[in-house]
């Protein structure tokens, strides 16, 4: 019976953490071309964001010789254009772009004019050699607003790590990054290496960068390229305002709010109309999921020591329940109704959590009274064979004499 309680659990977890197949279609696909120090990063980010389905294709390790890397490109970069345009957003945060083929390079430029988002940070203007002359030797720049072979050959381009801010340009008639404005989206200090942005004609400024440069420098430029959309970030991804918060004096708090703010802008869809609730409602969709992780570790936790959990799993799925009504809220940009839905689920896991403590507790029990009773066991049979043998001495038996001692 044991295996089968775990046999359970073990599928109740992969329907948890895999994407419910009634959201995927309306989730926004991410198609991510990172480098490995950035992964984590990411996931960090996108783990608990019901409105992303995203994929990482690393790009870049320090450990891992280029001819390795061109082979793991190959292996999860998608294989087919039909598959590529599978992902409504691309994001390509400090990629190795000289490992990349030419049909990979020019399947990024066709997919943001038949409507895909894009963009790419300053990395791709990297200092190790053959980065930025291989980007802009490429197509895929003509779709990002920022004058590719122009940064390239300016040798100045290169800004030292420093501390800088943002000017938001607040009259931006779309609210990208103007309605964090009055969360101190200016304020915060960003220690980050920056790269000079050259907007191309037609493209608009919606920040500059002040301080990694003698005078204020775009920062975020955006444009719409074909039937798509594509930003071009003078820093890195995620760095400056796009770090995930730590907790450290100086942190944006609101860096998954902006991040998913710049993701919905590029897959076309409506922006965050109300900052702070959709702020608590990212919190509570992330409370949830790391609550979840814990009462299903300690659901098989209890499985492992022979319990019966299936109170434990029944009370789990009706919180998933719960749990993909506040998602299709969410998806429905409904946040305040999505935040009612997810904080009724967050009640009530206080009855959840009782009902994993008491089994968790019914089944030490048993494992104290084993325990016990093999320790007590043993005691006494020690107990018994010590009397026997070394006091009462019942089995004791003199040793007798041998013939040869009774012939001396």
């Amino acid at each position: 019976m044991g295996i089968q309680y775990r046999t359970a659990t073990c599928l109740i977890i992969a329907l948890i953490l895999a994407p419910p197949a009634c959201l995927c279609a309306d989730r926004i696909k991410v198609l991510l071309l990172v480098r490995d120090t950035r992964i984590t990063a990411l996931n960090r980010f996108f783990g608990s964001e019901p409105a992303v389905d995203y994929k990482i294709v690393m790009t870049r390790n320090k450990a891992m010789p280029d001819p390795d890397l061109v082979k793991l490109i190959r292996l999860y970069y998608p294989r087919t254009y039909q598959e590529f345009r599978e992902y409504s957003v691309l994001m390509l945060a400090q990629p190795t772009y000289y490992l990349f083929t030419t049909k990979q390079d020019r399947w990024i430029k066709d997919s943001i004019v038949e409507g895909a988002g894009g963009l790419n940070d300053g990395s791709v203007f990297s200092q190790i050699p053959g980065i930025p002359e291989a980007w802009a030797s490429g197509v895929a720049w003509e779709a990002f607003p920022n004058d590719a072979p122009t940064v390239a050959a300016n040798h100045v381009a290169w800004a030292p790590v420093s501390y800088f801010t943002l000017d938001v340009d607040e009259y931006y008639p779309e609210p990208v990054l103007s309605a964090f404005i009055p969360f101190g989206i200016e304020k915060v200090p960003c220690s980050s290496v920056s790269r000079l942005v050259i907007p191309v004609e037609g493209s608009d400024v919606l920040a500059w960068q002040v301080g990694n440069y003698p005078n204020r420098e775009p920062f975020l430029t955006s444009w719409r390229y074909g039937n798509g959309r594509a930003m071009t970030l003078g820093g890195q991804l995620p760095g400056g305002i796009l770090s995930y918060p730590s907790g450290k004096t100086g942190d944006s708090e609101y860096a998954p709010e902006i991040l998913m703010n710049i993701v919905f802008w590029l897959a076309g869809t409506d922006l965050i109309d109300d900052v702070e609730v959709f702020h608590r409602v990212k919190n509570d969709f992330s409370e949830f999921r790391a609550r979840r992780a814990v009462l299903l570790s300690l659901s098989d936790f209890i499985d492992r020591l022979g319990a019966n959990t299936r109170e434990i799993q029944r009370v789990v799925m009706d919180l998933e329940k719960i749990y993909a009504e506040a998602s299709m809220s969410y998806l429905e940009h409904d946040f305040v109704e999505a935040e009612g839905t997810i904080r009724d689920a967050l009640s009530s896991f206080a009855d959840a959590e009782e009902t994993a403590r008491r089994e968790k507790e019914r089944a030490l029990l048993w494992v104290y009274v084993i325990e016990w009773l093999v320790s007590s066991s043993a005691f006494f049979i020690s107990g018994f064979l010590l009397w026997t043998l070394m006091v009462r001495r019942r089995l004791y038996r003199d040793v007798g004499t041998t013939r040869l001692r009774d012939s001396l």
